[in-house]
């Protein structure tokens, strides 16, 4: 490659950032970060193309370890592009035929870390999940790539997610005494028309005052959706195990609106109690009472004195005063729903049970984001998003690990053979003539020239598998 490449890249940035800045209209803030931007991450994406084709340069000069590999040159020029943080980087590569393994490879592409059919680095991939599990597919396109990337590209970085990889991690078990468990579901309309449940569970250790609100403390959350009771129940139990010590664990408290897939939690975990959250209680009282309001502080009274004789008799008395056949089945409904979970909605007068938001995680871990706008999903999109939406929340970073595929593993770095890249005698030309331009002559050691001086002075090893 001609070394003069490089030379006329720096040279262009730094008159390319002269000449804007010595302009003598004075610019805005916004101006300077818009401009500033795009020269660097042009100056950038420059740098980058050039040192891929400088190493490609090395390793098709580096006889003796292409020798020792078995690589012959098969053609060169082969084009390829990936999308950086900066934008698109075009290069070219050569193509060789490794005759130990009888195959043809981009050496390049292996020491560089790409791989084949790749069209995103890592680190905008990350990006464009993280943003997903905020916002649409269009919006991370335009908020990551400014929307040089397709919604289709995102939605397929959702759906090849490693599933697996996304469970939050700790460092060591903790201690607790009593610990809390929030079930509920939320509601999302599927691709075909149809609508689907997505149960979800937040174990936490406790609430703590923040202004007028409750806080949870060491929340972690847990999407069930495709998964049956027993086995989510299963995955809830190990992550219990993985976190705490179940020694220390005195007594859980499941709290929830009472549903069948919810009073299965307590045949998995032991010293477990069900807790019927006051939203739901609150939400079943008003709507049976509706027509009848005056008996509200009657039934709130029986709930308090745990007086399941009183209750009954006042929602007797409710029936027989009702005004239509569908306000009698509504209040026979709510009373078979509050007799059936009698004992998780007693439970308050008798012990302290904390206090609950099941609804309040629904909406702020999966509403959010799959439900409370018009979106019809795929049922793997669900999957993925409410595990990813499940795994953020709980504190959870997206990585390498998570994007990549089951079957995409990484090679024995002892098996690598290592290239050198001397940028001094590369870059050495190019620190000659730059000091030719007038910002630099001036003696001053500036971090520009401190920066080029040390670049200058060093190398990059790269390794090739």
């Amino acid at each position: 490659m001609n070394k003069d490449i490089l030379l006329q890249i720096a040279i262009n940035f730094i008159k390319e950032l002269l000449e804007f800045f010595g302009d003598s209209e004075v610019r805005t803030l916004a101006e300077i970060e818009d401009e500033i931007s795009r020269i660097m991450k042009a100056f950038i994406r420059e740098l980058i193309k050039a040192y891929f084709e400088l190493a490609d340069e090395a390793i098709l000069k580096d006889k003796t370890s292409r020798k020792e590999r078995g690589l012959v040159v098969e053609r060169r020029e082969d084009k390829r592009s990936v999308y950086t943080i900066f934008g698109d980087i075009s290069f070219s590569r050569t193509y060789y035929y490794d005759k130990k393994r009888n195959a043809y490879i981009y050496p390049l592409d292996k020491a560089l870390g790409l791989d084949k059919y790749e069209r995103l680095t890592e680190a905008v991939a990350i990006k464009l999940v993280e943003t997903a599990g905020q916002v649409s597919y269009a919006k991370s396109s335009m908020n990551v790539t400014n929307g040089e990337l397709s919604r289709q590209t995102v939605k397929n970085k959702i759906h090849n997610l490693n599933l697996e990889a996304l469970k939050t991690k700790v460092p060591e078990k903790r201690s607790v005494n009593v610990l809390h468990i929030d079930a509920d579901e939320d509601h999302a309309s599927l691709q075909d028309g149809r609508s689907t449940n997505l149960p979800l569970i937040c174990i936490y250790e406790g609430t703590f005052k923040e202004g007028s609100k409750n806080r949870c403390i060491n929340p972690i959350y847990m999407s069930g959706y495709g998964k049956g009771s027993d086995e989510f129940w299963l995955e809830v139990t190990d992550k219990i195990y993985e976190l705490y010590d179940p020694e220390d664990i005195k007594g859980i408290y499941i709290h929830g609106d009472g549903a069948n897939w919810i009073k299965e939690g307590i045949n998995w975990l032991p010293e477990s109690k069900l807790v019927l959250d006051k939203f739901h209680l609150n939400k079943a009282i008003l709507e049976a009472t509706a027509r009848q309001p005056e008996k509200r502080r009657d039934i709130y009274r029986a709930i308090n004195t745990s007086d399941l004789n009183l209750f009954k008799k006042i929602t007797t008395e409710m029936a027989k005063c009702a005004s239509s056949e569908r306000e009698r089945k509504m209040i026979a409904d709510f009373r078979r729903y509050i007799t059936n979970n009698w004992g998780s909605i007693t439970i308050r007068n008798e012990e302290d049970c904390g206090s609950s938001s099941p609804e309040g995680h629904i909406s702020h871990v999966l509403s959010s984001r799959l439900s409370s706008r018009p979106i019809a999903w795929s049922r793997k999109g669900l999957k993925a998003m409410s595990s990813l939406r499940a795994y953020i929340c709980s504190g959870g970073k997206v990585t390498s690990e998570q994007i990549k595929k089951k079957d995409q593993k990484g090679e024995n770095a002892d098996k690598r053979h290592k290239f050198t890249l001397n940028l001094e005698e590369i870059l050495g030309p190019v620190i000659s003539e730059l000091g030719c331009i007038t910002v630099l002559k001036t003696g001053k050691v500036t971090p520009l020239y401190t920066t080029l001086r040390g670049i200058c002075h060093g190398g990059f090893d790269f390794y090739l598998t």
